[in-house]
């Protein structure tokens, strides 16, 4: 009786054991399974920076190759030339139409300015066709000082030379444009068109100072650096408006070598978690 007792309990233990066993199976199974989410994601991600690097690389050579183009006249051209183009125009600046686009501050050496970019209508000798010319960026006190304007508004005929640029895309922290109290934002051009007493298809051309340079991310400077800038190079006063670089164009917030950097931390996320996940999944298949 006792023997056949001992013999029921080891049974049962060997039971419970087993029912431990796999419930820790089942444990591991599912944590396996939770584990493949967070690296298909991973995966997935690492595959699109791939993605958005090669399709910023082209961006980029297109640009390139529109920047180093010979100038078209736009004033003379059937059909507006794409965004990036370069063009010129001949023709009188409206100085009493400008419109003050901001605000928009320029940084200089850890400085910050308030201002504004300063849009100007340009019509043909003839009077006849039009274009919207962002001549660049002025402080705040150039635009409420007539006499400082006076200084860099060219009468008569003068010669534009800049890229096609098209309208910006507002995000949800700017605020709407306000026309009837002169109050612009963000670059809607058929707005500032209808604003300025031109057709809304008037196209936007905006001054650039230099000839496109290869796209490059240039060192954060020092502070030792700006110190030596400052105590070695000369004055010298600046005309306004200021017009961009044209290498400008070809910098980015994120430019093709982050997103291969980034597309490196996600495979190598995805290549340490789908290890992990596979070998919890397949635990539940051994037997003992």
């Amino acid at each position: 009786m006792q023997r056949r007792f001992k013999a029921l309990q080891l049974i049962s233990l060997k039971e419970r054991a087993g029912q431990e066993h796999q419930q820790k199976q089942g444990r591991s199974s599912a944590y396996g399974w939770v584990l493949l989410v967070p690296a298909a994601i991973a995966g997935f991600l690492g595959c699109w920076q791939v993605n958005r690097r090669q399709w910023k690389q082209e961006l980029l050579q297109r640009r390139t190759a529109a920047l180093q183009a010979e100038p078209v006249d736009i004033l003379q051209a059937v059909d507006v030339p794409e965004e990036y183009t370069r063009v010129t125009c001949r023709g009188e600046l409206q100085h009493d139409k400008s419109v003050f686009l901001g605000p928009r501050p320029r940084t200089v050496m850890g400085t910050s300015t308030p201002g504004y970019v300063v849009i100007t209508p340009l019509r043909a000798p003839d009077w006849g066709r039009a274009v919207l010319v962002a001549r660049g960026w002025a402080p705040a006190e150039w635009r409420d000082d007539a006499s400082l304007r006076q200084r860099s508004e060219p009468a008569g005929e003068v010669q534009v030379t800049g890229v096609v640029r098209g309208s910006e895309n507002r995000s949800s922290f700017v605020p709407d444009n306000q026309p009837e109290r002169g109050a612009w934002y963000w670059i809607d051009v058929p707005a500032l068109a209808h604003a300025c007493g031109l057709p809304s298809d008037t196209p936007l051309v905006e001054v650039m100072t230099a000839e496109p340079a290869e796209p490059a991310r240039s060192a954060v400077p020092t502070s030792m650096d700006v110190l030596a800038m400052r105590t070695s190079v000369p004055h010298v006063e600046e005309q306004y408006p200021l017009a961009k670089p044209a290498a400008d164009l070809l910098q980015f917030s994120v430019m093709p070598d982050d997103h291969r950097n980034y597309a490196l931390i996600w495979f190598s996320l995805a290549g340490i978690t789908l290890p992990l996940a596979l070998r919890a999944v397949k635990q539940r298949r051994v037997p003992r």
